[in-house]
C-alpha cells in the first residue's frame, strides 16, 4: 500500500494537469447496474484518533416523542391564547371569574405538560436535542424519518477519548464511511465497556445505511487543526498519467477532479484544494465512470467541431 501510494504521489508531482471533461450523467437504473457507491469525504485531523465502537439507534422513541412535544407545544399555545381572552372578558362580565380562571388553569397546565415534555427529551436523548428550536426539531423529524439522518451512539473501553471528541468517522465495511457530529454525552452507560457514550449525529446520503440496531466499528477525533480533506484510496484513479476522484454533484451527475496532494496517509491523500468536505466521491465503480466519459468527451469534441 505505502508504495502504492508513493507513485501515485510521484505521477501527480510530475505529471501536467489536464482539462478535464464536462460531467458524467448516468440515471438512477444505470448507476445501480454500474454498482456505483458513494461515501462522504472527511476532515483530516492532526489529533491521534480513539478506536471505538458504533450503535445506530430507533429513531422511534425521539419521534414519538417529538410529536408529543409539538402536540403539547400547540395546545400551550391556544390555552394561553383563550387565558387571554376570557380574562380580558371577565373585566366587563361578560364572562364569569371561574370562567377567566378556570382558563388560567388550563394555561398553566397545558405549559407545565409542554416543559415537562422538553425536560424528557434532554433526560432522555441529551441537552442538545432540548436547546434546538422547533424548526430545528422539525427538520430533523424529517430527515430521520426519510432515513437521510440517523443517531448514532459511540463507545469506548472506559469512555477513553470521550471527553474531546468532537467527531466521528464510522467504518461502514465496502459501503465506505460515514462522518457523524457529536452531539453530547448519552444519558445511560455502556455497563459492559464501563462507558457514559457519545451521541452522534449523522446527515446526508450515508444515514440510509445505518439501520437501528447495526454495530459498527468507530473513529473519534479531537477538535485538532485540520490539515484538509481525505480523499480515501477507494475514490482514487489513476487516468493518462493524472490522479482523479470522481465526485457525486447531483443526483445524476458525477465530476471528474484531479487531486493534487499535500499528504500521503495509510487511508489516502490529504488535499487542501479542489474537493471540500461534505464532497460525495465515487468509492466503488470510479472506473466505471471513467469508460462511460469516454464517449461523452467524444460526443463534446464533435459538437465543438461542427
Amino acid at each position: 500500500m505505502t508504495f502504492r501510494l508513493a507513485v501515485l504521489t510521484v505521477t501527480m508531482l510530475m505529471a501536467p494537469a489536464l482539462a478535464v471533461a464536462g460531467p458524467v450523467r448516468l440515471d438512477a437504473a444505470t448507476q445501480a447496474r454500474l454498482q456505483i457507491r458513494t461515501a462522504p469525504i472527511g476532515t483530516a485531523h492532526t489529533t491521534a484518533a480513539v478506536d471505538g465502537f458504533a450503535t445506530v439507534q430507533d429513531p422511534s422513541p425521539l419521534l414519538q416523542l417529538l410529536g408529543d412535544l409539538t402536540t403539547a407545544e400547540a395546545a400551550a399555545t391556544a390555552s394561553q391564547a383563550e387565558a387571554a381572552r376570557t380574562a380580558a372578558l371577565a373585566k366587563d362580565a361578560t364572562v364569569s371569574t371561574k370562567t377567566a380562571e378556570a382558563a388560567k388553569a388550563q394555561a398553566v397546565a397545558d405549559q407545565a405538560k409542554a416543559a415537562v415534555l422538553k425536560q424528557r427529551l434532554a433526560v432522555e436523548w441529551g441537552a442538545a436535542f432540548a436547546r434546538l428550536p422547533d424548526s430545528d426539531l422539525s427538520a430533523l423529524a424529517h430527515d430521520l424519518a426519510m432515513a437521510q439522518a440517523a443517531i448514532v451512539r459511540v463507545d469506548t473501553p472506559s469512555g477513553a477519548g470521550l471527553n474531546t471528541a468532537k467527531s466521528a468517522v464510522l467504518d461502514l465495511g465496502p459501503l465506505g464511511s460515514a462522518n457523524a457530529r457529536v452531539l453530547g454525552i448519552a444519558r445511560t452507560a455502556d455497563a459492559r465497556l464501563q462507558s457514559p457514550g457519545l451521541i452522534t449525529l449523522v446527515t446526508g446520503s450515508q444515514a440510509a445505511y445505518l439501520s437501528t440496531g447495526l454495530a459498527i466499528k468507530a473513529r473519534l477525533y479531537g477538535g485538532g487543526i485540520s490539515d484538509g480533506v481525505l480523499i480515501p484510496n477507494a475514490a482514487l484513479l489513476r487516468s493518462a498519467g493524472q490522479v482523479y476522484a470522481w465526485v457525486k454533484t447531483g443526483p445524476f451527475a458525477f465530476d471528474k477532479r484531479a487531486v493534487h496532494s499535500v499528504r500521503v496517509t495509510a487511508d489516502g491523500l490529504i488535499v487542501q484544494d479542489g474537493f471540500r468536505l461534505g464532497d460525495t466521491v465515487v468509492v466503488q465503480g470510479a472506473s466505471a465512470l471513467l469508460a462511460a466519459e469516454t464517449p461523452h468527451a467524444a460526443s463534446a469534441a464533435k459538437d465543438g467541431d461542427d
